[in-house]
């Protein structure tokens, strides 16, 4: 049974599914992120990166090329989430010996990103777009048949595997497993200020090797954190926290720092850096209490403070 994809409904409920079927969904997305999509930090080893180039890609290069997707896709009109699937794909890719080259040379890295949100496009978009018009937005940098060879390279690469989980995929099936007791327009509510939670990770390089379950599950508990126990009783968040640790098998604890992460990401986009702070969130021990990051301000409740801030 295939998961069910974003590109069905971005930042929308998913229809009344049966439980079992549901659990079975979770399940299967779960494996697939533990195995066939499962990507790892390309660009952590630094030291390894200087010896294919002087100048190797790196983490402004993402942020760069991410920010070029999201003009894209927002002049067509398309669909936020196709960003992400196209990331998806060049981390997937980036990972492999063969995508590892590229890693040496930025010009290439551009080209595969620009081939990975064209192939994401052609899969989850009801329209595509031309090669020709690839090449006409790289100022001439490319021509057609680059993005067509390109395109053969990856998903000869990826084996043509271009169905995997992503973080909204995971929020739209743990949102499934709202408490009958939240109104629907309060699981709409939860739905969107978590989907732009995952919309924000998709440029920053430090959540590569996240499991998309636990940054969907980590935008959840901040969605609730966020609109605070006036919408959503503390009998309701603690029922439908359980369900999801239930159900993906994955325990609210085990998710904790990626809710910092998140958290501070939001913030600093207002307020900061991102990645000085992150730092200093990196440098408490694992076993150490998130509240200790915050000085006791709920990682939550802060980003929902900000959230209805940026939205006036």
């Amino acid at each position: 049974m295939p998961a069910l994809t974003p590109n069905h409904l971005e930042g929308s409920l998913l229809p009344a599914l049966d439980q079992n079927d549901l659990a079975d969904l979770i399940a299967i997305m779960r494996i697939q992120e533990e195995t066939t999509y499962m990507v790892h930090d390309y660009l952590a080893d630094k030291e390894e990166l200087r010896k294919l180039s002087a100048k190797p890609v790196d983490e402004d290069c993402r942020t760069k090329m991410c920010e070029w997707c999201y003009h894209v896709i927002d002049y067509c009109k398309f669909r936020r989430e196709t960003v992400g699937i196209g990331m998806s794909f060049l981390d997937r890719y980036l990972c492999t010996r063969k995508g590892k080259e590229t890693l040496g040379n930025r010009k290439e890295y551009q080209l595969a990103a620009m081939t990975t949100l064209y192939v994401a496009i052609k899969i989850h978009e009801p329209m595509e777009i031309e090669t020709s018009l690839l090449a006409d937005l790289s100022h001439g940098m490319y021509d057609e048949m680059e993005f067509v060879t390109m395109e053969q390279t990856i998903l000869q690469t990826l084996k043509f595997r271009v169905n995997g989980p992503t973080p909204l995929g995971f929020v739209q099936h743990f949102m499934a497993l709202t408490p009958k007791g939240i109104h629907h327009r309060v699981t709409q509510l939860l739905m969107d200020f978590a989907r732009f939670q995952t919309e924000l990770v998709i440029s920053h390089q430090k959540f590569v090797a996240i499991r998309p379950s636990e940054i969907g599950f980590a935008a959840i508990l901040n969605a609730l954190e966020g609109i605070g126990e006036n919408l959503v009783s503390k009998k309701d968040q603690a029922a439908f926290i359980r369900n999801i640790e239930d159900f993906s098998e994955i325990a609210k604890e085990d998710v904790e720092k990626t809710q910092l992460k998140l958290s501070l990401l939001f913030i600093t986009l207002i307020e900061g850096e991102y990645d000085e702070v992150l730092k200093v969130a990196d440098s408490f021990k694992e076993e150490e209490e998130p509240e200790k990051l915050t000085n006791g301000i709920s990682p939550g409740k802060t980003l929902g403070n900000l959230f209805r801030r940026g939205s006036k």
